[in-house]
C-alpha cells in the first residue's frame, strides 16, 4: 500500500475547501491549486481552513494549507495522491491541464461524480501519457459542504456511504486501502469497493434525487422563492419521490445486466446510516429520503445550478446512453432528461456524457465492455 504523506487539492470550492480543512487537521501536507489565486488569498493569507458546524458556528478543525498556489505544475510536483473534487464540468478540462505533469505512481481520485476515472483516463490516453498513473472516483463527494467566508466552510454531514471505483478495475486493491486510511471508519465512513467504473456512475445520488424535485418545482425555483428547500417535505411531495424511485429502479437494471450487485436508494440510504449489510429494516423511499440534515440546505434559487446542468447531462444521459448499449428501457429517466432540456433551452443529450465520450465503444458486447472495465483493454 502506497504511503500517503503530501496531498494535492485540485479545485478551491466547497469540496476543496473541506478536503483542506479535514485532512490538513489530521496532520497531512496540503497543497491547494486554484485557477484563479484571488479565489484563495484568504486561505493563503489565513494558513489554511477553519471548518464550522451545521449553524455555522466554529468547530476548532483547522487545516493547515502548507501552499496555496495557481502554478499547476508546482502543485503537482512530489505529492502522492491528487484529490479533484470539482463539478463533473470541469473534470476533462482539469485532466488536460495535470497530464503532461503527473508523476510515475501517482494516485488521481476525482470525487463526486462516478465515472471520472474513464474520463481521467481517456484523456491521458489522447495525450499519450506513458506513466503508470493509478484513477478512482467516488460516485459522491465524501462530506456535504458550503463555502463560507474567504477561509471557512461549513461541514454539514460526512457521507458515510462511499461507493470507489477505479480504472481499471484491477487497481482497486491498490487504491482501496488508501482512501480506508483517509476516510476511515472511526469518522463514520464506508468505503465501499465497486467492482468497475460503472458501479460509481449508476450509484449517482445526485443524478437520482436532484432532478425530480428541481423538474417539480421549476416555477418556485424560477420566481426566487427564498423558502425553497430541495430536499425539503414540501419539495419532494409523494408524487415527487415516486419519480425518484422509477429512475432509481431504470439505473438498478442498468447495473444488474452487467452483473453488478444494486442497492435501491432505500438500502443505499441505510447504508448511509451505519448498515453496510442491509440487514436492519429499510423504510419505505419517502420516509428515508427526508433527513435533517438536507433539508436544512436551502436553494437552490435558480434553474441554471449543478442540480440541472451538471446531474442532467453527466448523470441521467450517461443512465440513458448505457441503458441503450445494454437495451435497457429508461423512460422516466428520458423524460426528465426531455422536461430540463425544455426549461433550460439546451440539449443535453448532445452536450452529455456518453459511453462514447467516456471512451467506451457502444457497438461491444457485455463482455467485452466488463473487460475493458477490468482490465483496461478489450
Amino acid at each position: 500500500m502506497a504511503e500517503i504523506r503530501k496531498i494535492t487539492v485540485l479545485g478551491a470550492g466547497s469540496g476543496g475547501r473541506m478536503c483542506c480543512a479535514d485532512l490538513g487537521s489530521r496532520g497531512y501536507e496540503i497543497t491547494l491549486f486554484s485557477r484563479n489565486m484571488e479565489r484563495i488569498m484568504g486561505i493563503k493569507n489565513h494558513g489554511g481552513v477553519e471548518a464550522l458546524d451545521i449553524n455555522s458556528k466554529p468547530t476548532g478543525m483547522f487545516g493547515k494549507v502548507a501552499l496555496a498556489t495557481d502554478n499547476l505544475p508546482e502543485a503537482i510536483k512530489g505529492t502522492h495522491l491528487i484529490l479533484n473534487p470539482v463539478p463533473y464540468t470541469a473534470c476533462e478540462e482539469y485532466a488536460r491541464m495535470a497530464a503532461p505533469h503527473l508523476e510515475d505512481g501517482q494516485i488521481v481520485v476525482y470525487l463526486g461524480k462516478g465515472g471520472a476515472c474513464l474520463t481521467w483516463a481517456k484523456v491521458l490516453r489522447e495525450m499519450g501519457i506513458k506513466k503508470k498513473i493509478y484513477l478512482a472516483d467516488t460516485n459522491t463527494l465524501p462530506y456535504g459542504a458550503s463555502k463560507m467566508g474567504e477561509y471557512q466552510v461549513r461541514l454539514e454531514n460526512r457521507t458515510q456511504n462511499l461507493l470507489l471505483a477505479t480504472f481499471p478495475g484491477n487497481d482497486i486493491d491498490f487504491i482501496g486501502p488508501v482512501m480506508e486510511i483517509l476516510f476511515p471508519s472511526e469518522l463514520g465512513y464506508y468505503i465501499r469497493r465497486g467492482q468497475n467504473a460503472i458501479d460509481s456512475i449508476l450509484v449517482d445520488y445526485n443524478a437520482i434525487t436532484h432532478t425530480p424535485p428541481m423538474i417539480c418545482n421549476a416555477a418556485r425555483i424560477e420566481s426566487g422563492d427564498k423558502d425553497f428547500h430541495l430536499f425539503g417535505k414540501r419539495e419532494n411531495t409523494p408524487g415527487v419521490v415516486n419519480l425518484i424511485k422509477r429512475i432509481d429502479r431504470e439505473r438498478m437494471a442498468i447495473g444488474e445486466k452487467l452483473g453488478l450487485r444494486q442497492y435501491t436508494l432505500e438500502e443505499e440510504i441505510m447504508m448511509v446510516n451505519w448498515n453496510p449489510n442491509g440487514e436492519d429494516y429499510v423504510l419505505p423511499l419517502y420516509e428515508a429520503i427526508h433527513t435533517p440534515y438536507l433539508e436544512v440546505c436551502e436553494g437552490p434559487f435558480t434553474l441554471k445550478t449543478r442540480h440541472l446542468v451538471e446531474d442532467v447531462p453527466y448523470g441521467l444521459v450517461t443512465f440513458s446512453s448505457l441503458g441503450k448499449m445494454v437495451m435497457v428501457p429508461t423512460p422516466t429517466t428520458d423524460a426528465v432528461i426531455t422536461l430540463a432540456e425544455g426549461l433550460l433551452d439546451r440539449d443535453f443529450r448532445r452536450e452529455g456524457r456518453t459511453v462514447e465520450s467516456l471512451g467506451i465503444e457502444p457497438g461491444w458486447s457485455i463482455d467485452q465492455l466488463k473487460k475493458y472495465l477490468g482490465e483496461g483493454s478489450v
